[in-house]
């Protein structure tokens, strides 16, 4: 019987480059990979991959890391998720004793995936959820299909029936139950959070349960809230759940743009009626979770809002946040309806055209401006540049914002100057801001960089040279590389990933970095070249102590001179002038 594999067998079995490459659009550079980093927005790639270290890196946002990092980070995913898809991906079976203990967040979407089941049963199979359904298939005008399809489900005010189904019948503890949010205590005793509503579960883009959203039912007290959700949990956080998206993803990519509304039934009413491409946002504004997240799917995003959310300062925030992350935005109009979802129950076709003849976003917002604030008057133009100059300031296309101030200028009659003037005045610094180089990171100085440099290319193509270059290497942290590789087995042909897996810990990731970013720029050199940009830095390097060697001597001749030692100035003066004539030939005749 074939042994199980650890962690490490199972990351070296899996691809790092098929991996990304099912995820982001990955072109071939060199012996690299590159694309369009989806951990901050840019329109030059410069996110790399490394298939011989199996790691990625950005060099504009600084991210990097392994296969089950970029799962992690780019999936959602825990450790325990990671490599449970990599075992099912690769077909090696992992030890269990790799896995880590269940962390909070698996215990919850366990828990929420009964929550599940438990809610529609109580809707569809028993006579307290009758009223419930009689509400979403008359009112709501729902079919039994589309409530199974989006699991909808019914919580009765009966705490009792919760308590006896989680705690007795499935015997989860009382401190698990209480960190999904889902119920809460009172009087020593379990009430469900949810009680007396209609249950949306909250999925997230892998079909996760993470939590709920409960809707009241249309019987009670208007003073109570229409629509509650699960509190913020390991699992849940409202500011990057997408309502739908799961459902959606496959028709976003097939239609090219998205449709992003506000709230579950907004989705799923023009679902059922054959708009797929539709997700909610819980909410009125587009956060920077959402865009990223959205951006996997498509560039061109329609926003289908019930809220005036031109005037909504976390709404402008969203817009720039999804121009800055390179997202194309339309607005779609429904006028003589409150939402998504009334004009989808009542004109289906109608929603159709207004999705089809969405309007660009700018357009829509000098349109709101133009009907709140009369134009003609003085103070109407003053109160319609103050709501749209901000938006126009931030634009980063300056082609795009100068068609928009033209327009701005002709709607208010006034000199294409004058706006022009007040977009500068309210222009602020761009939201993505320049990123130190990534190597920087690791670079104390000057010396170091060039080290780190020499001995990346020393690796990559001459390694049996690295121990007569051993003496060039002052930092610590590359001496201690150096060493490690006198003690590495190089015939009969060295492998820079065994090197790599083999050093400790606490060294293989900077190292895995270090050599990644410094050989990025060598590529598509020649052998040849490479050898002569070897002698290149090591005559760097040589110059380098040379001059700290000079100044130490020019240091001391100060010294002697002030204490009147006049033998100590001639030694020193002759070894000064030696150095001299040394540096001279290392650069060519040059002092």
């Amino acid at each position: 019987m074939r042994e199980m594999a650890t962690v490490d067998e199972i990351k070296a079995k899996a691809d790092i480059v098929q991996i990304i490459s099912e995820r982001l659009n990955v072109k071939k550079a060199g012996k690299h990979f590159k694309a369009l980093c989806p951990f901050h927005g840019e329109k030059t790639p410069s996110f790399m991959i490394s298939p011989e270290l199996q790691i990625y890196k950005c060099f504009g946002c600084g991210e990097g890391g392994d296969v089950i990092t970029f799962l992690e980070k780019y999936e959602g995913m825990d450790f325990n998720e990671a490599i449970a898809f990599l075992s099912e991906r690769t077909g090696i079976k992992l030890d269990p004793s790799n896995f880590q203990p269940k962390k909070e967040k698996e215990k919850i979407i366990e828990i929420n995936s009964l929550a599940v089941k438990y809610y529609q049963y109580l809707l569809l199979k028993h006579e307290l959820g009758k009223p419930a359904l009689d509400y979403l298939t008359g009112k709501r005008k729902l079919t039994l299909e589309t409530i199974q399809k989006f699991v909808i489900g019914y919580s009765p005010e009966n705490p009792k029936i919760f308590q006896s189904f989680f705690l007795k019948k499935k015997g989860f503890n009382l401190k698990d139950l209480l960190l999904t949010g889902i119920c809460y205590e009172k009087y020593s005793g379990l009430v469900d959070r949810f009680a007396g509503r209609i249950i949306f579960p909250l999925f997230d883009h892998r079909g996760n349960t993470v939590g709920f959203s409960g809707r009241a039912m249309p019987s009670t007290n208007p003073d109570v809230a229409k629509y509650i959700n699960t509190p913020e949990t390991p699992a849940y956080h409202k500011s990057d759940l997408l309502f739908g998206l799961n459902f959606a993803k496959e028709a976003i990519k097939e239609k090219e743009f998205v449709v992003v509304t506000e709230g579950e039934l907004d989705v799923i009413s023009p679902w059922q009626r054959g708009i797929k491409n539709i997700v909610a946002i819980k909410g009125s504004a587009l956060t920077e979770a959402h865009t990223r997240l959205l951006s996997r799917f498509t560039k061109n995003i329609t926003l289908a809002l019930d809220t005036d959310f031109a005037g909504n300062a976390a709404a402008k925030r969203g817009i720039e946040t999804a121009q800055s992350a390179g997202l194309r935005i339309k607005v779609a109009q429904f006028k003589g309806y409150k939402d998504p979802d009334e004009m989808a129950v009542s004109d289906i076709d109608g929603l159709i055209k207004c999705i089809d003849k969405a309007i660009p976003v700018y357009d829509f917002i000098i349109n709101s401006a133009l009907e709140k604030f009369d134009p003609n008057t003085m103070q109407g133009k003053v109160d319609i540049s103050k709501e749209v100059v901000p938006f126009l300031a931030k634009i980063e296309d300056e082609i795009m914002k100068a068609y928009y101030i033209e327009i701005l200028a002709k709607k208010l009659l006034v000199p294409y100057e004058s706006v022009y003037s007040e977009v500068e005045k309210n222009k602020i610094s761009r939201l993505t801001k320049d990123n130190e180089p990534a190597s920087a990171k690791f670079s104390s100085g000057r010396r170091e960089a060039i080290e780190e440099v020499l001995l990346a290319l020393v690796l990559r193509n001459s390694p049996d040279n690295l121990v007569k270059l051993k003496r060039y290497f002052k930092s610590q942290f590359l001496k201690r590389i150096v060493e490690r590789f006198i003690d590495f087995p190089t015939k009969p042909v060295f492998d820079i990933k065994k090197f790599s897996e083999n050093l400790p810990a606490e060294l293989k990731d900077r190292f895995n970095e270090m050599y990644f970013i410094n050989l990025v720029n060598y590529e598509d050199i020649s052998s040849e070249k490479l050898l002569l940009e070897i002698e290149t830095l090591t005559r760097n390097l040589e110059m380098i102590d040379l001059s700290e060697s000079q100044s130490r001597l020019i240091e001391k001749i100060r010294e002697s001179e002030k204490e009147g030692k006049k033998a100590e100035v001639a030694k020193l003066q002759k070894k000064l002038n030696e150095l001299v004539k040394t540096k001279m030939k290392l650069t060519g005749g040059e002092g």
